[in-house]
């Protein structure tokens, strides 16, 4: 063929590319081949190429991304030419996905996010579930994926649209449709060229001269590319990814063997689990290369070392495949999937092969086997080989290291088994011998025995008494069988690959399978002339790209998996000829897939979804690729040979194989999967139906796991080893259960022909099961449960039985013979019988009753099978499931303990919610079928020797031999639980046709019923105790609905709740089969306390009786024959019996007994009910009432004496219920049976004879008495009603007499000459006292005293919960603005408050009948930005107390811990003083000592000041202006003794406030007046006070090591020479703590409800206060003891000088006495960067102030609180002027209540303020009304929470108890009555002060403004008008608002990319307050140790 010119230059482009970028494949290679391909694309015409690119022509050095050029960054799914298509999206991985099972057709059809929130699904049942992002695509738009049509806003055709025709538009030229098939075709074949010479086993043998001979073969072929050879070429080794190493391993791997820095590994690393691959090195030295290798391959990685050209190249093919990608969904011109149109023609073409193709065979140089270790293989095989014969054996074997164990072994054991066992030992250990030395690459065939049919032939001589034949020579290695010559050259593949080989496996004779497994599809077999793309027996390009998959590194995988997705899956016509092609590949790819993948979740083989859940290319694949018994083949080829094959290599006599690890391989879960949808398919039901030949080979797949896993009890020790393989085997086995399942569901009877169907399918797998029970094919499955022929053994006539009759049973004792969990052919038999359980008895028994030679028929493998009668044959067969009843009760015993754990989770899993309807319920239904298959009492008779319940039946109750009394009485109980169940549970039993209801909308009812009855549980609770089939049943929703109630969440760490309604409770059945002692006990309460409620009478005498559903027709209608029989009566007799002998068992309590007696009870009270017989019937031998009255059997006389006896009381109520039944069905026979007893006194005797008092509340009712009983209960209702009508109004009137006689009398009382100053005196008379907590000390349990040192725990730490309002934000302004009036009332209908609430959006969808639909869509919120956020020091604490020397033990103890524990993540860091409390596990850094005496709390208090503040502002200031000048003269260490001395004999208890002073306890008198007498305090000895001062050094030092290592100060102060480093420093940290731990409490209370008349203080906990007040006495404390240490010569009483300077200069600023100093004074601290008042925040500014400036110059709080206010109003105002955008016009008008005196005083302090910050701008600042109205809003909402939290602040600090003022004030905003009630001036009064210019306020405001200018303008300090002045923010705390539902949020996490890296985000976090989403674990951003959530937290 010749190329064109524009193909050969493409060629010479792709050749020359390596050369010209230096084989170094960098982002401008990339750019390069992006260019070329393009031009190529549109014939190097660059008009063609703007059209394409619609005029956005990327430069070279930009990507050339065509989708974003066109428009479609988000898919092409979602664009208009997308409408009328598929969507095909593509799931990425953490991608939401729906479910809609209202319109689904199975469980694999689903919807992405967009088409789903554009389709209407309202009131459907939809889940979302999260992809993993392997190959899952959207389905809508395919018709066949749905059985309601859903349409979508996006992809539906509308109406009106024009048809495909028109829409495409013009045609485009011949030249361009030209180019591009050729583009497009060379592309692709110049992938399969490159790709087709690399390496598929990739841990082959290295050595220069293979790396080099590789080079030499993967030169492109001259014909079309014409290549040079390379004398000296370059390599490159090549690091691979897997899922077995970390990134860590790999990148100290990396870095060591390059000799390179940590760096470059991690980088390498990541590349290589990123995109599969990294090329480590470049490097000619190929010797070089090898040793670097070598030292990488230590760790068992994957690197490979290929030419530097060829690997370039590769890089191209991964480039050229993201291109086809990109273009795939692009338009040219108008023609909307030209290109998609033609890369699926191309793709089915054939490949122009052009270079050698040296590796194209699949598995040339054999598999790397990575579901196996290599490290381990020889002794895996070993250990695997010796343990086969004792573990799967069922023999626990006896592991040890010596001689001694083996001769142990083979004493107790049997010697021929053992010595069996060592010859297989020799035979194994040659093999390996020679696979050590044959090397690693060498594929050995190995063989273990010979040849399975040989072996058949053997052991049936053997068993028929002939001596063995010797054994075979010794041969290890065996030669290649011939090429199938007993199978006909007809049966082989049509598509003509070999499968590669398994390495290490054992090769095995093969013998030709049975012809149902060689049988074909007529279309299969055919060899009629089809075109290339759908013959099987040519390969295409498609083919060749889907073989080359394993090849290929992981990036490329998935994106040539979604360049198939989205191009030929989502055109239909190529979507079929793609599931043939695959159907044709699918056993290589098998084969590839579940051995040599080194990175299985990104196999091709998932691909396979797509199409075998489309009903019609299942059809097609089925049909004309045999693919159903190709499927099952490669199943049990490789179950039984760790190797994949075709039908005709399927050896019916192997088993499967544990050995190599089949049965362990996880990766066979996909391929059950495949096989379960295949069986989906309707198609396949009428085949499986219809052709025996898949049903014969599903019976040989599911026969190979039948009885695996055998356990055999071990008695005297317990087993040293538990083997795991039950593990694998229990996975296994789910699956094939699924299989058995859904193989069953295809026989569903709806015509007399499927019944015919059915009918046949149950003998075939009936007469499978039959065989297999009896033994007959044990010689092959000899690790399997059966190892002997069925026996039989005949019992003793039973004492009631009138025809003595002696029956034949299986001889077998479940604890000492081997039993297994596992029998799907059981299962698959009780599901088909489950389906034709419409039949009748008779019916089935013709299906079922075998004859020997029914059974000896031709069969596939040959068999020992006994002869016997039919019913024998059933019974062998039913005898496995009530062998593992028998043996669940003896486990649940506890007699199986010494077989360890694995037996205990074996049986959890068997009995557990995911399989319970599997396995265990399948057990229960055969033992059903039994009794209506066989004679009842054989099968009663078979349950108590199963039981080991023969003596106690007979009434000998000794106990058995291996027993204990306890675990026989268990078992007991359990054998007469199993009949309860068999009589009771009848859900899975009815008939068809005899219920409108669904059998399972029956389960449903009864599993909630019986979930629900304990407890309500929340909606995922309740599925983890539903089965899956229940979950996704389309009725579980509504049922739901039906039988619950919802309880909504309530708070943020609640969920919601679904209740069970009472009337349901009625439905409970406590002797349900999976409830364990407990839940029956548990459940019949709940029962009993309803009925008591409804009922009236006590719950002790409720008894529940059991609704059993009737059978009228169908299989079942005779279950209850066997509670007829007289065996049932006599395992009813002695079961009474028991109870009344059980003193002979003195070890057993009454209760035990007591309870068993109840299961007895229940037993006999079902059978009562079940029997509908009367007198009328003459009926007595079938009748089991008429036998329990009658006097052969003494039942009745039994319950009489039961009755008189005290010590069953609890079972009398249940006793006399069964007495009146009986009474009920036979009253002439109870009357005469009655008054013949002898025994009963004569009270009892007439309570039998009477009515036996009153109704069971299980007794059905006449219509009158129902009627009284509703009309009584109604009664009871309806005056609790109006009981509590009455109570309510009697409230509202008492309510409202009090307010008239408030109002009538509020200026009528006379109090006499009292004046208001003295009712104020009045109410300062009311004080109380407020202790520091005291109590016990939570290490030593003493309780805490002055004696010792005793303290509570802190953690202080930066928050950034502080936030400021950002007013050039609207959007945040408004949320300002709309903040309530008052934050104390509930603000629950507001929330989510603000911006948190405006995530709704308005989006457009296609309801069902196609018309045009809107919904609200619920997204993710806008989240506050961090950098509007402050840092603050805040305090929390748990409140628990310890003394000091208790908490220094403790943390000694934690140092040790750690030390001990060095690789446990400790939750505290020692390093920064963390621990956690030992009571309650808080976190904690800080010990709080508390030292003082109570606090007085008062009203007023500090609130009522002696000097008014203009007066206080003129005179009060000068002295503290004066004390500030006596300071620079140096005596400020002196004063501030004094001070501090004072402030210690005021508040510090007396004994540690005396040795703080340096005076002696002894002598309290030296200092007269100081020390008020305190009568708690204990007289201490001076070394007790000592002790007491060191340790409050230790703890302030302490606290000082804290604020350092946490970072908490605030500013450095130089050290002094004279310092000491024990001195106290950072003496502001503590009150900034506080002030911003006051902050974050009020913010915590924004929005909560405070009762009338109180204040916020009324809803903050107790423990918060009680912190605060602890915080701010530290704060003072601290200083004060740090001020008096050496005598006033410490850096303490220097940091409190200067902070209180600092705090006068920025108060009083303008202050006219200060005005002299206050510039020279900030110059003077200009070194110290002292801000300016109006830049800090006002209220943590006054709590600094409270602590320092108060005390320090003795000013009065409340004006000082006054000035701060007036500061904050200040600084609102300032904000305005410099934002002026809060003047928005989209902001809500709303006039305020403001008269207009206020406003006017509003406008003229904006005037003012305006005029001082700029008098060159003022007069634009616009002050029309709506502004002026708008800034007084604002500056209400943030003068509201300032002062909260002064309440707040002088409640701890200063003790002001605010007064409850009742209902008077509720209607008042919030700020209006704390103004009052803090005695501050109004706003309009402050707004007045500082229009006033003369006044000193005024000048103080000045002076402000001028200090925040003056430093604005200092370069040190660098404060921008903004970004100086920042206001809290007033509005109620909200996180960011999230969506309504979980799959949005995945939705928003695929947009974002990660910030380190900008790729995508890997394990995503969110950030609830800023709304960020970033990777949390990933690497990379690991950052010091630290992951993404650390990092975002430092921002």
């Amino acid at each position: 063929m010749l190329l064109t010119s524009r193909e050969r230059r493409l060629c010479q482009i792709l050749r020359d590319l390596p050369e010209q970028f230096g084989c170094r494949y960098q982002d401008d290679a990339r750019r390069a081949l992006q260019q070329a391909l393009f031009k190529s694309l549109t014939a190097q015409d660059d008009d063609y190429l703007r059209t394409l690119f619609a005029g956005r022509v990327p430069q070279s050095s930009q990507d050339w991304d065509l989708r974003e050029a066109q428009g479609m960054s988000e898919g092409a799914e979602y664009t208009e030419a997308a409408r009328g298509k598929a969507c095909g999206h593509i799931f990425k991985n953490g991608e939401a996905v729906y479910r809609c099972r209202n319109c689904e057709v199975d469980e694999t059809c689903v919807l992405c996010s967009r088409c789903f929130n554009s389709s209407d699904h309202a009131g459907h049942i939809v889940s979302v579930s999260i992809s993993p992002g392997n190959s899952g695509c959207c389905d809508c738009g395919d018709v066949e994926a749905w059985r309601v049509p859903v349409y979508c806003g996006i992809h539906s055709q509308e109406m009106s649209q024009p048809t495909a025709k028109s829409a495409e538009g013009q045609d485009l030229p011949d030249e361009l449709l030209e180019s591009i098939k050729m583009t497009i075709g060379r592309t692709l074949d110049y992938i399969c060229d490159v790709i087709s010479c690399s390496p598929e086993q990739l841990r082959l043998q290295k050595s220069e001269d293979t790396i080099r001979h590789d080079e030499q073969l993967s030169h492109l072929a001259s014909k079309w590319y014409e290549e040079t050879e390379d004398p000296t070429p370059e390599f490159a080794l090549i690091l691979w990814n897997d899922e077995k190493h970390t990134i860590d391993e790999v990148t100290t791997q990396v870095s060591r063997a390059c000799k390179q820095t940590q760096a470059f590994g991690s980088a390498r690393a990541n590349e290589t689990n990123d995109i599969g691959r990294s090329v480590l090195i470049h490097s000619k030295n190929v010797p070089h290369l090898l040793k670097i290798a070598k030292i990488i391959e230590e760790i068992k990685i994957t690197v490979t070392i290929r030419s530097s050209r060829d690997t370039f190249r590769e890089q191209m093919c991964g480039t050229m495949v993201e291109w086809l990608q990109d273009i795939a969904g692009c338009s040219v011109g108008q023609q909307h999937d030209i290109i998609r149109q033609t890369i699926c023609e191309e793709l089915l073409m054939s490949w122009r092969t052009g270079s050698a193709a040296a590796n194209s065979t699949v598995g040339k140089n054999g598999l790397d086997d990575h579901e196996i270790d290599e490290s381990s293989q020889l002794n895996r095989l070993i250990r695997a080989q010796t343990i086969r014969h004792d573990m799967m054996a069922g023999r626990p074997r006896q592991l040890g290291n010596d001689s001694d164990s083996d001769v142990d072994s083979n004493d107790n054991g049997d010697d021929e088994a053992d010595g069996q066992i060592n010859d297989d030992d020799m035979e194994i250990s040659q093999g390996l011998a020679e696979a050590a030395t044959a090397g690693p690459d060498r594929n050995l065939e190995m063989r273990i025995s010979g040849d399975p049919d040989d072996d058949t032939e053997a052991s049936e001589a053997t068993y028929a008494g002939y001596p063995p034949p010797p054994p075979p020579p010794q041969r290890s290695v065996l030669q290649p069988l011939p090429s199938h010559s007993n199978i006909s050259t007809a049966y082989t593949s049509n598509v003509n690959i070999e499968i590669p080989k398994t390495p290490l496996t054992f090769k095995k004779m093969h013998s030709r399978p049975p012809d149902y497994w060689l049988e074909q599809p007529e279309g299969y077999a055919s060899r009629d002339s089809v075109p290339l793309h759908e013959d099987l027996r040519r390969r295409i390009r498609l083919d060749w790209l889907i073989l080359f998959d394993l090849r290929l590194w992981k990036k490329a995988r998935t994106d040539l998996r979604e360049l198939y997705i989205s191009t030929v899956v989502t055109v239909p016509q190529f979507k079929r000829i793609l599931g043939l092609r695959f159907a044709g590949l699918y056993t290589v790819l098998s084969q590839l897939y579940l051995i040599a993948d080194r990175e299985p979740d990104h196999s091709i083989i998932h691909l396979s979804t797509q199409m075998l859940t489309t009903p019609s290319i299942t059809e097609e694949i089925v049909e004309r690729g045999n693919f159903l018994t190709i499927l099952i083949a490669i199943l049990y080829t490789f179950l039984t040979n760790r190797q994949v094959g075709h039908p005709w290599e399927v050896s019916i006599n192997d088993t499967l194989a544990f050995d190599p690890g089949s049965v362990t391989n996880r990766r066979m879960a996909q391929t059950f999967q495949h096989l379960k949808h295949v069986f989906d398919c309707e198609y396949v039901h009428k085949k499986l139906r219809k052709e025996e030949r898949y049903v014969l080979q599903f019976l040989d797949l599911i026969r190979l796991p039948q009885g695996i896993c055998p356990n055999t009890r071990a008695v005297g020790d317990h087993i040293e080893y538990e083997t795991d393989t039950w593990i694998g085997a229990s996975l296994l086995i789910r699956d094939v259960n699924k299989l058995c399942r859904v193989f069953a569901e295809s026989f569903n009877c709806h015509t007399y022909e499927d019944a015919t169907d059915l009918s046949r399918v149950i003998r075939t797998v009936g007469k499978a099961s039959v065989i297999n029970a009896t033994g007959a094919e044990r010689i092959r499955f000899d690790q399997a449960e059966i190892k002997n022929e069925v026996r039989f053994k005949t019992l003793q006539p039973f004492e009631f039985d009138q025809h003595k009759l002696q029956h034949s049973v299986v001889d077998f004792t479940v604890e000492k013979e081997s039993i297994s969990f596992y029998h799907p052919l059981h299962y698959t038999l009780s599901w088909l019988i489950f389906r034709g359980r419409s039949l009748s008895s008779t019916d089935l028994s013709k299906l079922l009753f075998f004859t020997p030679q029914d059974l000896r028929e031709p069969q596939s493998h040959r068999i020992l099978l006994p002869n016997l009668d039919p019913e024998s044959y059933l019974m062998a067969l039913f005898d496995l499931p009530l062998r593992i009843c028998a043996w669940v009760a003896q486990m649940k015993a506890g007699m199986w303990v010494r077989n360890g754990l694995s037996l205990r989770h074996q049986m959890g899993t068997y009995r557990g919610v995911a399989h319970r309807d599997l396995a265990h319920n399948r057990d229960i239904f055969l033992l059903q079928t039994a009794m209506v298959m066989c004679n009842p009492s054989r099968v009663l008779a078979s349950i108590i020797d199963r039981f080991g319940m023969d003596d106690w039946m007979r009434g000998s109750y000794v106990t058995r031999q291996g027993y204990e009394a306890g675990q026989q009485l268990d078992v007991a109980e359990d054998f007469i639980h199993l009949m309860i169940i068999l009589l009771s549970d009848r859900t899975s039993l009815l008939p068809q046709d005899d219920d409108s209801r669904s059998p399972q909308a029956l389960v449903i009812r009864r599993d909630i019923i019986h979930i629900l009855c304990f407890k309500p549980l929340s909606f995922s609770e309740l599925c983890s105790r539903l089965s899956d089939k229940v979950q996704d049943s389309e009725e579980f929703q509504d049922i739901l609905d039906e039988m619950t109630t919802f309880r909504a969440p309530e708070g943020l760490s609640d969920t919601g709740t679904f209740e069970l309604k009472p009337q349901h409770l009625a439905d409970i059945d406590p002797y349900i089969a999976h409830f364990s002692k407990n839940q029956r006990d548990e459940a019949e309460n709940a029962y009993r306390t309803w009925m008591a409620k409804k009922t009236g009478k006590s719950a002790a005498e409720i008894v529940l009786e059991p609704k059993l559903q009737p059978l009228r027709t169908g299989l079942f209608k005779d279950l209850s024959a066997f509670t007829r029989t007289e065996i049932f009566c006599q395992i009813v007799y002695y079961s009474l019996l028991f109870p009344l002998a059980a003193q002979e068992y003195p070890d057993i309590p009454d209760t035990r007994v007591e309870a068993f007696l109840l299961v007895v009870l229940h037993l006999m009270l079902a059978a009562v009910v079940e029997d509908e017989t009367t007198e009328v019937d003459n009926i007595a031998l079938g009748s089991f009432v008429a036998q329990a009255l009658s006097k052969a059997p003494p039942i009745f006389p039994l319950l009489a004496k039961l009755l008189e006896s005290d010590k069953f009381k609890a079972c009398h109520p249940k006793i006399r219920v069964i007495a009146r039944r009986l009474q009920e069905r036979r009253p002439r026979l109870y009357a005469s049976t009655a008054s013949q007893l002898q025994s009963p006194s004569s009270a009892v005797q007439r309570m039998l004879l009477d009515r036996l008092g009153s109704e069971s509340p299980m007794t059905p009712l006449a219509d009158g008495q129902e009627a009284k009983l509703k009309q009584a209960q109604e009664l009871r209702e309806a005056k609790k009603r109006q009981a509590l009508d009455r109570q309510a109004k009697i409230m509202a009137s008492f309510q409202q007499q009090q307010q008239n006689f408030e109002r009538a009398n509020q200026d009528s009382i006379e109090w006499g000459d009292i004046d208001v100053d003295d009712l104020e005196s009045l109410s300062s008379c009311a004080k109380k006292m407020w202790t520091y907590p005291t109590g016990n000390c939570i290490v030593c349990q003493e309780e805490v005293n002055d004696s010792r040192l005793y303290g509570t725990f802190a953690l202080m730490s930066n928050s950034n919960i502080f936030r400021q309002t950002d007013l050039r934000d609207p959007d945040f302004a408004e949320e300002a603005l709309s903040t309530p009036t008052s934050l104390d009332r509930s603000g629950e209908h507001l929330r989510p408050f603000g911006l948190a609430g405006k995530n709704r959006t308005e989006v457009r969808k296609m309801a069902s009948t196609g018309q045009e639909i809107f919904s609200t869509h619920q997204g993710l919120g806008k989240g506050f930005p961090p950098s509007q956020s402050t840092k603050g020091h805040v305090s929390t604490g748990c409140g628990h107390i310890m003394h000091y020397q208790c908490f220094e033990g403790f943390c000694i103890s934690a140092q040790r811990r750690q030390h001990n524990q060095i690789a446990r993540n400790h939750p505290e860091r020692l390093v920064q003083k963390e621990f956690v409390c030992p009571l309650c596990k808080a976190l904690g850094n800080t010990f709080l000592p508390i030292i003082w005496r109570g606090k007085e709390e008062i009203y007023p208090g500090v609130l009522q000041v002696e000097v008014p503040f203009n007066e206080w502002l003129h005179s009060s200031i000068g002295h503290a202006v004066t004390r500030f000048q006596k300071q620079a003269v140096g005596e400020d260490g002196v004063r501030f003794k004094e001070l501090f001395m004072s402030y210690t004999s005021r508040n510090i208890i007396t004994p540690l406030a005396m040795r703080l002073m340096q005076v002696p306890s002894r002598n309290p008198s030296m200092m007269p007046g100081q020390y008020p007498a305190d009568e708690n305090n204990s007289v201490l000895s001076p070394t007790s006070e000592s002790k007491l001062k060191q340790e409050l050094m230790a703890v302030y030092q302490r606290i000082r090591e804290t604020i350092k290592l946490n970072q908490l100060t605030t500013r450095v102060y130089p050290s002094k020479p004279t310092s000491s480093a024990d001195d106290l420093i950072y003496t502001d940290t503590l009150p900034r703590t506080l002030g911003f731990s006051i902050t974050a409490t009020e913010i915590a209370q924004r929005g909560v409800q405070s009762e009338p008349g109180m204040t916020l203080l009324d809803k903050i906990p107790a423990l918060s206060l009680t912190h605060l007040r602890i915080i701010s006495e530290t704060a003072s404390s601290y200083i004060a003891v740090g001020g008096m240490r050496n005598s006033g010569i410490n850096r303490a009483a220097p940091e409190f000088s200067e902070t209180n300077v600092n705090q006068l200069l920025q108060l009083f600023a303008g202050h006219p006495q200060i005005v002299g100093i206050g510039l020279e004074a900030w110059k003077m601290h200009s070194k110290l960067m002292l801000p300016s008042a109006l830049s800090q925040d006002p209220f943590v500014f006054l709590t600094e102030c409270s602590v320092c400036l108060v005390p320090a110059f003795n000013l009065d709080i409340h004006h000082i609180a006054r000035v701060c206010f007036l500061l904050e109003l200040v600084k609102v105002i300032a904000c305005l002027l410099t934002s002026r955008q809060v003047t928005s016009a989209s902001l809500e008008e709303v006039k305020s209540t403001a008269d207009i005196e206020t406003l006017l005083a509003f406008k003229g302090f904006i005037l003012q303020i305006q005029r001082r910050w700029d008098p060159k701008t003022y007069h634009n600042f616009p002050l029309d009304e709506s502004s002026v109205e708008i800034a007084y809003r604002l500056i209400h909402k943030y003068a509201l929470p300032f002062l909260r939290k002064l309440v707040i602040l002088l409640h701890v600090r200063y003790g002001v108890d605010f007064l409850d003022t009742g209902f008077t004030e509720v209607d008042e905003p919030e700020l209006d009555r704390l103004t009052m009630a803090l005695r501050m001036p109004t706003l309009k009064d402050l707004f007045s002060s500082v229009a006033d210019s003369s006044s000193i306020i005024s000048s103080m405001v000045t002076g402000w403004i001028e200090h925040y200018r003056w430093s604005q303008a200092q370069d040190a300090l660098k404060q921008g008008a903004v970004d100086g002045l920042r206001l809290n923010h007033p509005a109620i705390f909200e996180l960011i608002g999230l969506p309504k539902t979980y799959d949005t949020l995945t939705a928003e996490t695929i947009k974002r990319r990660c910030p380190t890296t900008g790729k995508e985000l890997s394990d995503p976090a969110l950030c609830l307050f800023c709304g960020a989403i970033f990777c949390s674990q990933a690497n990379c951003c690991l950052k010091g140790g630290k992951g993404g959530c650390n990092q975002h937290m430092k921002r």
